[in-house]
């Protein structure tokens, strides 16, 4: 059993543990009291639930481009035709319904029983809905999963223009309005189904996102009292898109304008510069940290480590079907 004591996790080796209804009585070497039923699990750890604060909820599409050609090749991009011709949601809202709830299935059987999901948006119009949100909280409520959780938004995307140039094109309203959408949402159903459902505001991609809905985004959160969660230092693409944009790196960028804190939760930080990190240390940024899929992409936390000796905090995340913690901690 892994419990708790003297300010600290540590196992018990045959360890006990004894809960009634929905509470944890005792967990230790061995119960001294009467109990109405006993299971054996016998060679088997059992511990409080995983925490996964990039979880995965919906296909992998990662899996699906790693291949030997370059990244802007790979089909996990809108073409500049695609654009053109009017985005459109490729899954039916009873679709998009089943993935939450698989997904979320699929966390509970890892052992996950809080989370914080992510989807792609390749495959949609702009951003993500109310509607399926509001049938994600259902689905968590139903299945006992504790989420913090929100529509996705984004004033911008990346659009392949020319064989090997990516640009990045915005529309700010939509934007503005998928934030609207989501702070709603977070007062709607913050508190539902005992407790279990959560506000986050999930802004998508911090190389597609303007500073005015980053700003409009960190006021809401303080409203809110909630968590922004912001994929940031990243990888490539967002590294030379953001210096192209901006002239700094995304931390050095937000910090420019105060928008670094610890309501901020930045996945996955491998192409954090040691200024980034140093800036994530002194304003209290918590950083996901999802080592399984970084090191398909050959990428690392430099280093988880250094990290911790900053005195940055990290949570873990899978961000990848199966949501396997395991592996990713081991």
């Amino acid at each position: 059993v892994l419990g708790h004591g003297a300010g600290g996790h540590r196992l018990i080796p045959k360890g006990e543990v004894v809960i009634e209804g929905g509470e944890v009585l005792f967990a230790g070497p061995r119960f001294p009291g009467e109990v109405a039923r006993r299971i054996d699990f016998g060679d088997a750890l059992v511990s409080p639930g995983f925490i996964d604060l990039d979880a995965l909820s919906d296909l992998d599409t990662t899996i699906l481009g790693i291949d030997h050609h370059p990244g802007w090749a790979k089909g996990r991009v809108w073409p500049r035709s695609y654009v053109e011709a009017g985005p459109h949601e490729m899954y039916s809202a009873e679709e998009l319904a089943f993935q939450k709830r698989f997904a979320f299935g699929q966390l509970l059987l890892n052992g996950i029983t809080t989370a914080a999901p992510i989807a792609s948006l390749f495959y949609r119009e702009w951003g993500e809905t109310v509607a399926e949100f509001v049938a994600a909280a259902e689905a968590a409520g139903a299945l006992g999963l504790r989420v913090y959780l929100s529509p996705a938004y984004r004033s911008g995307g990346m659009v392949l223009d020319a064989p090997g140039r990516m640009v990045p094109v915005f529309d700010e309203a939509r934007g503005l309005a998928g934030l609207s959408d989501a702070v709603d949402f977070i007062g709607r159903q913050t508190g539902r189904h005992g407790d279990l459902i959560r506000g986050l505001l999930a802004p998508d991609r911090v190389e597609t996102c303007t500073i005015d809905l980053l700003r409009r985004t960190d006021a809401a959160a303080r409203d809110l009292g909630c968590r922004i969660r912001l994929h940031m230092a990243q990888g490539a693409m967002e590294v030379e898109t953001v210096r192209a944009l901006h002239g700094t790196t995304a931390p050095a960028w937000l910090a420019q304008a105060g928008l670094l804190s610890d309501r901020l939760i930045a996945p996955h930080a491998t192409s954090a510069t040691a200024e980034d990190l140093a800036l994530y240390a002194g304003n209290g940024v918590s950083i996901v940290h999802c080592p399984l899929v970084s090191a398909r992409g050959g990428s690392t936390l430099n280093s988880f480590s250094a990290c911790r000796q900053r005195g940055i905090t990290i949570a873990m995340g899978t961000d990848t079907a199966p949501a396997d913690m395991l592996m990713n901690l081991l």
